[in-house]
């Protein structure tokens, strides 16, 4: 490197270690430093502003040439930061600075890829459109949480929601009844399909819209080794698995991993040219390579019905994206029975709940015990940001809620903020687990008729399977997630 230069390649100090680019969202301030060009065919990714250094990413660390040219441009100096993954930068810039359709811009669908453009930035899952007594909003679902994105007048969101509809096959003249439908961007190199969604409120039409899949999605969708489990759920849920047949469950609310943990079990499961695997989904969210995936219309085809289909030609193993009734549940479980692996979700409060539910869907105890293998109830946390993440002694409550005793010297993370997480304290998220397998003695409580209390005291009391809360438990103290987020998604009905 020639020694003129100011600009370095640095050693990250030890607080920022390297930079994950899909852990750090760039500030709206570092990127109109750069221009556009520059930033392109320097191969520069600006990510923020701290102390009056402008912090950057360099597609190809040999290539410095340039920046020190940059900096007198800029006005400040330079701090270069290793990427964790390089080839993630070139991506990283694209999105950053796209390409404008000069045919769009200034309409109400050039306004509507601008938004689109900025929720794939913040790794949004969906976008909301809400109107308000003097104005409308748009809020972005990012981590689990929604933040404002933008403030727009009545007029603009009335115009935004015609183009919206317009796009997506919606009749643009009704806005007193819900409508469905989905659209299609081909933005910044991306194809982007989003499933739409409108309801009449007394302020006027909202508009939702769940961001399905995209490229990056696709290539970062998570390895069965990626999802957050400790060492005994991931051997647990790799021994269900490996079973030729059997009946898999997954419990949670709406937005908590379902559908990522089945969709990298599939992954794992996936043997081109030696297996058949088939999903039923509503919608399909992700396409996966190799597997045959069937979009369910609930208001044409149902689950039970495309489930019956499915069996005609000859699976080796099912994905039900959710068992909704007693007739899928029937055919599920009878599935499992003749030879199928079988992989669903099953909406419950905990993994014990699971079993009660099939109980209550008529299955009868001598087929729950026979064809269910696992039941994994999980929940999302946000992982705090590690530039600003701070550890701290933990208050008496938040010992009390853990368990964790007063003799003994803890410290937990707390989350603060910065440029690199957008202020918010956090960035990306884990999963929280509990397994319920079917053990001997498990089979034999379900037949006797045993409760979720009973079977729950014997799992997560006698076995000593860590709970919701305690796998929580040790991710705090492990500083992949803060008390506060754990405290957020579980419950003290979550402690057996």
């Amino acid at each position: 490197m020639n020694s003129k230069t100011r600009t370095t390649v640095l050693d990250p100090p030890p607080q920022l270690h390297e930079i994950d680019l899909r852990r750090v969202i760039a500030s709206p301030e570092a990127i109109r430093a750069v221009p556009a060009r520059q930033a392109r065919r320097l191969g520069i990714l600006p990510i923020a502003v701290d102390r009056d250094q402008l912090l950057v990413v360099l597609a190809d660390e040999d290539e410095t040439a340039g920046v020190s040219q940059l900096e007198a441009q800029v006005g400040m100096p330079i701090r270069v930061l290793r990427a964790k993954d390089p080839s993630l930068v070139a991506t990283a810039i694209r999105r950053y600075y796209p390409q404008t359709d000069s045919a769009t811009a200034g309409t109400p669908l050039g306004l509507f890829e601008e938004i689109v453009q900025r929720a794939i930035l913040f790794r949004s899952s969906d976008i909301h459109l809400d109107p308000e007594p003097e104005g409308a909003f748009v809020r972005l679902r990012i981590d689990g949480m929604l933040r404002i994105d933008r403030e727009l007048s009545l007029a603009n969101m009335a115009e935004l929601v015609s183009a919206i509809k317009v796009a997506a096959g919606l009749d643009i003249a009704e806005r007193r009844v819900p409508q469905d439908g989905q659209v299609t961007l081909h933005t910044s190199g991306d194809e982007i399909s989003m499933r739409v969604a409108t309801v009449p409120t007394i302020r006027g039409e909202k508009m939702t819209l769940r961001i399905l899949a995209t490229e990056a999605l696709v290539a970062e969708l998570a390895e069965l080794g990626e999802l957050g489990m400790d060492d005994t759920h991931h051997k647990m849920l790799l021994s269900a698995l490996n079973q030729a047949h059997g009946v898999i469950l997954l419990s949670g609310p709406t937005g908590s991993g379902k559908t990522t943990t089945l969709y990298a079990s599939l992954r794992h499961l996936r043997r081109p040219g030696t297996q058949h695997i088939l999903s039923i989904e509503d919608p399909v969210e992700i396409p996966l390579e190799g597997i045959n995936q069937v979009h369910v219309d609930s208001e044409r085809v149902s689950f039970n019905r495309a489930l019956r289909s499915a069996l005609r030609h000859d699976p080796d193993i099912i994905m039900i994206g959710e068992i909704r009734d007693s007739e899928t549940a029937d055919i599920a479980v009878k599935s499992a029975l003749t030879g199928h692996l079988v992989l669903s979700t099953l909406h419950a409060n905990n993994s014990t709940g699971v079993i009660t539910r099939l109980l209550n869907l008529g299955i009868a105890p001598e087929l729950v015990t026979t064809a269910l293998r696992l039941v994994i109830a999980q929940r999302l946390v946000r992982r705090p940001c590690p530039h600003c993440m701070r550890w701290e002694a933990p208050s008496e409550t938040d010992r009390e809620w853990f368990g964790w005793p007063n003799d003994e010297e803890v410290l937990v993370p707390r989350a603060y903020g910065c440029h690199f997480c957008n202020n918010t304290g956090y960035s990306g998220r884990t999963g929280l687990y509990e397994m319920a397998p079917m053990h001997r003695a498990v089979r034999e409580m379900v037949r006797e008729g045993a409760g979720e209390d009973r079977i729950g005291a014997y799992l997560f009391g006698e076995l000593g399977l860590p709970t919701l809360r305690a796998d929580g438990a040790r991710k705090i103290l492990d500083g992949v997630t803060t008390v506060e987020e754990v405290r957020r998604v579980t419950f003290l009905g979550d402690i057996a």
